[in-house]
Parts: C-alpha cells; sequence; structure tokens
C-alpha cells in the first residue's frame, strides 16, 4: 500500500499541485463550507434507498478518524483531482490513438490539456453553486469515455466492463448521467456493428458478449439499492420526477442567456447555467472579456476537426462525424427551451422519453460537449508540436496553453477566490442538540423528531452571511424536518412531500387547529431567529407548545403530547 501511495503522488504531484493552489486557504481555518445546494454537518444520516448511501456510510466510516469539517474540505480536493486524472486519462487515451505516440511529451500534453476538464465554466458555476454530485458525475463519465476509446483498434473487450463501473458511479451520484452517457454509448456500438466482420474473424462475439452481460450487471449492482426502492414505490425520486415538475420548471430551469443567440453563445462556450443569475457567487460573464480564453482555443479545435478527416482511414472520418452529431445533439439539448428551434423536440422528449423531463437544467448537456471539444484540441494542439518554433519552445508553449486553460476560470483558485470561507456553526445549536439528546429517552440515539422553522428549503443564516441550503437535518442528532418549498420562479415546492405538503398547510392557518399531522409525529419544534421568525412567533400563543429553551439564534418548543 505505502509504494502504491507512493508512485501515486510520483505520477501525479503537478496534479496534487494545481489543487492545492485551490483548496489551501480551506485548510488554513477551521469550519464547514457552506454553498447554496452543498451544506455538510456532524450527523450524517443513512438512507438505504437514497443514490448517495455508499457515499454517505463511506463518509461516515471516515468521519470517526477525521474530522468531518475537515473531510469535507478534502472531499472537495478529492472531486476536483478526480476531473484532472480523469481528463489525463481520457487525453492519454486520445493521444496514443493517435499518431502522437511520444510518451515524454504524451504525460506533458494529459497535464496540460486535463486542465481544461477542471477550468471551465461548467464545473465553476456547478461548484461555486455546490453541486458536486454533478460534477463527480461528470469525472466518472470522463473516465467512461477513456475506457471505451480504450477498446480500441485491438477490440480489447475489457474496457468495455471497466467503462460500466465508472458509468454506474456517474449514474449514482447524478441519475440525469444515463442520458448524457447515452449517445457516446450508442456512437461506440454503431462503431462495433461496423467492425463486425473483425470482431468475427478474431472469435470475439462471445467475449464481447460476456462483457456486455458483465457491464449490465456492474450497472444494477452498484444502483441496486436506489433501482429497488424506484421498483417498490418507495422512491421520493419517483414522485418527484413524475408529478412534481411540470413544464413551468423547464421555464425556470432553462438555460441562461438574454436572447437565443446569447443562451447559443453560452453554451458553446461551456456557461448558461441558471444558478449564475442568482447572484450567490461572482458570475463569470459578469467580466469583460471572459471568452477570450476559449476564443483563443477555437482556432485549435477547429484545426483538431479539420485533422480528423485530413487523411484519415474511413473509419476514422465516421468515428469523426458520429462525435460532430453527438456534439451537435448535444448543444440542440443543452438549449432545450430556449430557442424556437430546439424547443420542440426538448419538450417532446420531456413528454415521451421516460424520466427525461427529470433533466430539468438542460444546460447540464455542456458535460457531453467539453469532452467533445477536448478530444479535437489534444488532436490540433498534438499536431501544431510539431512545427518548427513550438517544437523548439515546446516547455514555453505547453506553459502559455496552461495559462489559457486556467484563465478560463481563474476564479476557482485560492479558495474560489476566496468566495467560500470556513464557517464553524455557532456555539449554542451544539448546546441546543445536546439539550434535545439528554431530553430523549434513547440519548444515545435520539428518535424525537424535530420541525425547523422558519420554513424554507433555501434561507440565509447571518452567522453564514448568505443564502444556503438548510443545514439543520444535517447538524441536528434528532430527526429533523425542515422547509421542502424551494421558493424559486414561481415554484413554491414541488418536491411532492407529503409532511412538507401538511406543515405548509399548518402554517398557513398559524396553528390554530393543532399540531400539524404528519406522517410521524414530531415533538420538538426549533424556531431559528433568521430572516422572516418574527411572522412563527404566535407559536408562543398555542396552548400545545411550550418554550423550552431561548438561546443567541434558536428558539426551542415543545410540543405537548
Amino acid at each position: 500500500m505505502k509504494k502504491i501511495i507512493k508512485n501515486f503522488f510520483y505520477k501525479y504531484w503537478s496534479y496534487i499541485l494545481m489543487i492545492i493552489f485551490i483548496a489551501c486557504p480551506w485548510f488554513l481555518k477551521s469550519g464547514y463550507l457552506f454553498m447554496t445546494d452543498m451544506v455538510w454537518g456532524p450527523n450524517i444520516t443513512l438512507n438505504w434507498y437514497a443514490p448517495w448511501f455508499l457515499f454517505n456510510l463511506l463518509v461516515r466510516g471516515l468521519a470517526s478518524i477525521i474530522p468531518l469539517a475537515f473531510l469535507e474540505k478534502m472531499f472537495i480536493g478529492a472531486v476536483f483531482l478526480l476531473l484532472l486524472v480523469a481528463g489525463r486519462a481520457l487525453v492519454y487515451t486520445i493521444l496514443q490513438l493517435s499518431a502522437f505516440k511520444d510518451d515524454v511529451m504524451s504525460a506533458c500534453l494529459s497535464f496540460v490539456f486535463s486542465l481544461f476538464f477542471l477550468f471551465n465554466p461548467f464545473v465553476y458555476d456547478r461548484a461555486l453553486y455546490g453541486q458536486f454530485g454533478v460534477l463527480l458525475s461528470y469525472g466518472f463519465l470522463l473516465f467512461a469515455l477513456a475506457k471505451l476509446l480504450a477498446v480500441g483498434p485491438n477490440l480489447d473487450f475489457k474496457y468495455i466492463w471497466q467503462s460500466a463501473i465508472f458509468s454506474a458511479l456517474a449514474i449514482m451520484f447524478s441519475a440525469h448521467f444515463v442520458f448524457l452517457l447515452l449517445p457516446f454509448y450508442i456512437l461506440f456500438f454503431i462503431n462495433l456493428y461496423s467492425r463486425r466482420g473483425e470482431i468475427k474473424a478474431k472469435n470475439g462475439g462471445q467475449k464481447l458478449l460476456v462483457s456486455l452481460l458483465l457491464s449490465v450487471a456492474i450497472v444494477l449492482v452498484l444502483n441496486a439499492n436506489w433501482l429497488i426502492a424506484l421498483a417498490i414505490r418507495h422512491s421520493s425520486l419517483a414522485a418527484f420526477v413524475g408529478q412534481g415538475i411540470t413544464n413551468h420548471d423547464l421555464i425556470v430551469f432553462q438555460t441562461a442567456g438574454k436572447t437565443s443567440w446569447g443562451a447559443l453563445s453560452n453554451v458553446l462556450m461551456m456557461s448558461g447555467f441558471w444558478g449564475k443569475d442568482q447572484f450567490r457567487y461572482a458570475d463569470l460573464t459578469d467580466v469583460a472579456g471572459w471568452q477570450r480564453s476559449f476564443l483563443f482555443l477555437a482556432p485549435i479545435i477547429i484545426y483538431g476537426i479539420y485533422l480528423s478527416f485530413w487523411k484519415r482511414s474511413r473509419p476514422e472520418k465516421m468515428f469523426s462525424a458520429g462525435l460532430l452529431f453527438v456534439f451537435a445533439l448535444a448543444v440542440v439539448l443543452a438549449l432545450g427551451i430556449k430557442t424556437p428551434a430546439t424547443r420542440g423536440f426538448s419538450l417532446f422528449l420531456y413528454d415521451h422519453l421516460p424520466f427525461y423531463k427529470g433533466l430539468r437544467e438542460p444546460q447540464k448537456w455542456v458535460a457531453v460537449i467539453i469532452p467533445i471539444y477536448l478530444y479535437y484540441l489534444t488532436i490540433g494542439a498534438a499536431r501544431l508540436r510539431q512545427f518548427k518554433i513550438i517544437a523548439a519552445n515546446r516547455m514555453v508553449a505547453g506553459f502559455i496553453l496552461g495559462a489559457v486553460i486556467v484563465m478560463q476560470t481563474p476564479s476557482l483558485l485560492w479558495g474560489f477566490n476566496r468566495q467560500v470561507v470556513p464557517t464553524l456553526y455557532p456555539d449554542d445549536w451544539y448546546q441546543v442538540d445536546k439539550f434535545l439528546v439528554n431530553r430523549s429517552a434513547q440519548s444515545d440515539d435520539c428518535s424525537d423528531r424535530i420541525l425547523f422553522l422558519p420554513w424554507h428549503l433555501y434561507m440565509s443564516f447571518n452567522w453564514v452571511g448568505k443564502i444556503i441550503a438548510n443545514p439543520a437535518p444535517v447538524f441536528f442528532t434528532c430527526p429533523v424536518l425542515s422547509g421542502t418549498n424551494m421558493e424559486w420562479g414561481g415554484i413554491y415546492d414541488n418536491s411532492q412531500s407529503p409532511d412538507g405538503a401538511a406543515v405548509a398547510a399548518w402554517l398557513a392557518e398559524r396553528g390554530k387547529n393543532g399540531p400539524p399531522v404528519l406522517n410521524s409525529p414530531v415533538r420538538y419544534i426549533i424556531l431559528a431567529k433568521e430572516l422572516d421568525f418574527i411572522g412563527y412567533l404566535w407559536l408562543n400563543q398555542r396552548s400545545y407548545v411550550k418554550p423550552l429553551l431561548e438561546t443567541n439564534t434558536l428558539l426551542v418548543y415543545e410540543i405537548k403530547s
């Protein structure tokens, strides 16, 4: 094991150094990192039916030896390292399959171009918003593509089931990626079909069948927990996709852009995330000339497209044509309903392709566009390095190219340009948690349920200084029922949670007819002194509510039985 770790650091020291440039400020101060869609706390709940069950189980195990706030920072660094290593694997495979097989230069180019998978607007927006599940799936998608390409001219079918492992992980962390992976697999199988004579000549039909069956088994086993929940209708995801998402969601979460051409420009430059318009972080597109780096890289990409057809064999040309078709399809789907030209096709898929409307953020299709860009960028740059002036100044050229790529999103460096800083939970939160656990009949494993107010899925906390997902469920030891209402773009609550609907009805009548009627009753109410909490002080007038404790930031009540 020691030798494996040593070899890893020796092989990836430059990648690790890049991660240090990003994450270093977080490790210099204690506290958790809070973002809109990502909050961590000392309570790690395990739900066997949830897609993230295995990950949470791993984190819970590690938390017994590593402080959880420290572990959160390690997790973010690991996600970024995953993107770089996955990018290296994909770039290296592309170089090995091309005419450029200089191992030394391949290693250098692999590092430079792996930066492209991390320093781009898609990653920046998702990271600053806290959507690290999407970024994990994006990284595993890159690994899956690297393995599919590795099947290559030798028809080595073991790479198919290896690709299935990464595909299964991509689907685990973001189920929408089943659609994003699909075009690549269709292109792969079309390519295999075109080579059926070669497969038959090598007696590879049986090996191919075994690899395909093993691949299906791997995907099903790694996602068995939430797929079983889906099958037995024990999944909140099914209700949310089937009934919660409406056409109004498609309007709210449509790709960003003031006009159709603006949206197309955003997609082509890997931007367009709807969340950037919520002003939760610095928007790249607000910076004059933000697209300059991409415009510098675009001619190399176009040159790579030209080279993929020039003096290439017919199968190579067919593959490149198929890849460009996937690119065009991804652009169309990423635009979604934003433009008249793409609206009809997108609505057709939402209405007729099962579960596709779960992909209510069409901009996620940019995750398909990025590796296709890199494919042609790699081919173009690998040929350019043969020019005398570049060959004579390889290190300088590589540094300039790497710098241009990093300048696509320089605000990722140094703790997201200090936009995200470690923050401690208030001391009285720990005080209240200890107080409620001690009151529980089972103090080691609190079973008394807490209703946390104000009732908002996202809200501002004075001690954080910005709007984040409500962190109460991941902080308190006792199970917490908190807001399911996102309250954005005209959507109040589409979670399809029966308890959420019951609480909303109870709040509407200001609790005049008794406690909320829930599937599992609550014993305590915690009212945080944040945002609009004054509008909840009618709790003091209800005879069935007993005040227990008041701290600097919290009011604690007990519902009389």
